[in-house]
């Protein structure tokens, strides 16, 4: 079973799969839509937690996070600099 959330423009599928084990997996899938197409993709496999939702909340919260951590890598390099372009 997965739930879908929305985090600063991403989709985020937050699945929960049972291993051999008896055990569930935590998996994120993030998609950014362009044109009402998906635009980029990203795939995390996490590790396994004995409890179902546990599995759901550590996939949900490590999806933000990886956003969170990319928003804050592109502004670092849209930072000004006070070097002049070549001409």
């Amino acid at each position: 079973m997965s739930h879908q959330h929305h985090h600063k423009g991403y989709a985020i599928d937050g699945n929960a799969t049972r291993t051999d084990d008896g055990r569930y997996r935590a998996q994120a899938i993030l998609v950014t839509l362009g044109n009402q197409r998906p635009r980029s993709q990203r795939f995390i496999d996490l590790e396994s937690f004995a409890n179902e939702d546990d599995a759901r909340e550590r996939a949900i919260a490590a999806a933000r996070a990886w956003i969170d951590e990319e928003e804050s890598n592109t502004h670092a390099l849209m930072l000004p600099t006070d070097l002049a372009p070549l001409s």
